[in-house]
C-alpha cells in the first residue's frame, strides 16, 4: 500500500511528464515578447514566455480547450 510520500512522488512525476510533453508545443506556438503570454505581466519577464508556473498552466489549459472546441487561438495580451 502506498504511503503519502509515494502518492506525492507519483503526482509530481505526472506533473513533470505533462510539463515536459507540452513544453515543445508551447515553444513552437509562442515566442518571448517581453511580457507574459497569459496575464500580460512585464515585470522581470525578458526572454521567458510566462511569469510563473500558474500562468503557464492556465495558458496550456485554455489553449488545449480552444483546440478541442475548434475555437481560434486567443491573442496574446500586450
Amino acid at each position: 500500500m502506498a504511503d503519502e510520500a509515494d502518492l506525492a512522488f507519483d503526482s509530481e512525476q505526472r506533473y513533470l511528464n505533462h510539463a515536459l510533453a507540452t513544453r515543445g508545443q508551447r515553444s513552437r506556438i509562442l515566442q518571448p515578447m517581453g511580457s507574459c503570454h497569459h496575464c500580460g505581466n512585464t515585470d522581470g519577464i525578458a526572454d521567458r514566455l510566462f511569469c510563473d508556473v500558474d500562468c503557464a498552466s492556465d495558458w496550456e489549459y485554455e489553449h488545449s480547450l480552444r483546440s478541442r472546441l475548434g475555437l481560434p487561438a486567443a491573442t496574446a495580451l500586450h
